[in-house]
């Protein structure tokens, strides 16, 4: 084995960094460059002043480094979480109220160099909501006028009723406009529950706007969920192809101001239905569909099925059944034409009766004719003879009281409306002030016809004590004729439908 040549051992060893290799300079700074933060925007650029803004400040690299620190002018903002390309935190509210603020962030103690700001505006309002009620199972649709709504992220509506908070979705339209689905009022759905019910609570969840947390400007009330009853006892209806399935129920149409309608989808199995509502029952246009399939009914949050629908399907008619359909038809034929045969003798017997009328009828309207030529011509006589005597005497007439009193109270003379009122006693001004007081309700229409009806339903009520009565009353009427002779239309109107009704026609006062 050959010696080792002195010069072959190790010499000291020499450290360089770039100038020994160029290659690991050059990979050194694109090692560097490649780990250096950039920022090239954030999203949203504003929101409200009292914070709560999820703000994305987007970039390359952000990712680096052991910990991250955003500043929205002087006020931290609350560090939520990051990736390579994008910080994400939420906005602190604002010192200095509306305005732009800058933005900082620094990684590990190294700001990054980049003009980045935040407009904070001022807070969103909410002006009016409408409607103003829903159901108790809510997600009915509510719009929301107000100011700067556009700015919220991701808007809430609440409500608090028996120590329980719901919260529904809301969705921006424009900065003015927003729709919200009302949240539910309970947890379970109470078939029994008929009353209007208020919130205790009534509010927003719009980022951290406090103020719209609760809101008092609105007098939401639910109003009871809809209830259906069972389509049958079995829970299973026998329906017809094409025959409308109609639901029976209450609270269909909730009790609100403008015609208030709820929003109704009724499906047979997976298949919606055509719908039309009234107040005490739901009529669905089945589709063209055959078995048995379970009816769901939903409006607003609420989902509820009253039973199931079998729709039968149309068989063919066997054999002994068309035959039989065949001679019903052929016997239903020969009634009818035996009907049509009497019809038209019976017609001819009437035909003969008719003519031998109408001629007897001719024979009596001449010798009625007859009748009346002579009579005209001997009251032509009288009439001169009557008149050669009124030349002298004058036309006899009785004065308008003592006509009205004999046809009012025929046969009576005396009668004590015509005497003044004497009443023994102390009690003369009681019995005045009274009459008066009756004679103020005999003014009143609806008293007036209640009283005449009260005593009609009377049956000891005797027909002589009806005409006394009637007669009274038109002798109290007498300076207000057209309205007893309205009051007189109007009980007119009751015989007429009472005829109508009814093949008796009853007696009754004052007609």
């Amino acid at each position: 084995m050959s010696a080792a040549p002195a010069d072959s051992r190790p010499g000291p060893v020499q450290l360089c960094v770039g100038e020994c290799r160029p290659e690991l300079k050059a990979r050194s700074s694109q090692l560097y460059s490649f780990v250096t933060p950039t920022i090239t925007g954030l999203s949203p650029s504003r929101g409200p002043e009292s914070g709560g803004t999820k703000v994305t400040i987007m970039g390359e690299n952000l990712g680096a480094g052991s910990s991250v620190n955003v500043q929205f002018g002087n006020q931290t903002c609350e560090f939520f979480g990051r990736t390579m390309k994008e910080i994400v935190c939420y906005s602190a509210p604002s010192l200095s109220g509306v305005g732009l603020v800058q933005i900082s962030v620094s990684v590990d103690n190294a700001q990054i160099r980049e003009s980045l700001t935040f407009e904070y505006i001022e807070d969103p309002t909410v002006l009016r909501i409408e409607p103003d009620w829903s159901i108790a199972s809510g997600h009915t649709p509510l719009m929301v006028t107000g100011t700067n709504l556009d700015v919220v992220q991701e808007p809430r509506i609440r409500v608090k009723y028996a120590g329980r908070e719901s919260v529904n979705v809301c969705k921006g339209l424009n900065s003015t406009t927003m729709s919200c689905f009302a949240p539910s009022l309970m947890a379970e759905y109470l078939p029994g529950l008929d009353t209007v019910k208020h919130a205790d609570e009534f509010g927003f969840i719009f980022n951290n706007v406090q103020v719209l947390l609760v809101y008092n400007n609105t007098n939401l009330v639910y109003y009871p969920n809809p209830f259906f009853e069972p389509l049958s006892t079995s829970g299973v209806l026998e329906q017809k192809p094409g025959s409308p399935i109609i639901l029976k129920g209450r609270n269909l149409i909730p009790p609100a101001s403008g015609g208030a309608k709820l929003n109704y989808t009724v499906l047979i199995g997976e298949t919606p239905c055509s719908v039309t509502v009234s107040e005490s029952q739901l009529l669905c246009e089945p589709p063209n569909l055959t078995g048995q399939y379970k009816v769901v009914v939903q409006v607003g949050g609420l989902h509820v099925s009253p039973g199931a629908v079998h729709i039968m399907s149309d068989s063919l008619l066997t054999l002994p059944a068309i035959v039989s359909i065949a001679a019903g038809g052929g016997l239903l034929l020969i009634i009818v034409i035996l009907v049509l045969i009497a019809y038209k003798r019976k017609s001819r017997e009437n035909d003969l009766t008719l003519k031998r009328l109408q001629m007897q009828m001719d024979n009596l309207e001449s010798r009625v004719a007859l009748e009346c030529k002579e009579a005209f011509a001997e009251l032509q006589t009288d009439i001169n003879e009557l008149t050669s005597d009124l030349d002298r005497a004058g036309i006899p007439h009785l004065d308008y009281r003592t006509y009205a009193m004999r046809v009012l109270f025929p046969g009576i003379e005396d009668h004590p409306v015509l005497r003044e009122l004497e009443v023994s006693g102390n009690g003369q001004q009681n019995v005045e002030k009274a009459l008066k007081l009756f004679g103020q309700l005999i003014n009143n229409k609806v008293f007036l016809l209640t009283f005449i009806r009260t005593l009609e339903m009377q049956r000891s009520f005797s027909m002589r004590d009806r005409g006394n009565v009637a007669s009274l009353i038109m002798t109290a009427l007498q300076g207000r004729l057209e309205y007893a002779t309205d009051v007189l239309k109007h009980l007119l109107s009751d015989l007429i439908d009472r005829n109508l009704e009814s093949k008796n026609h009853p007696k009754l006062l004052l007609r």
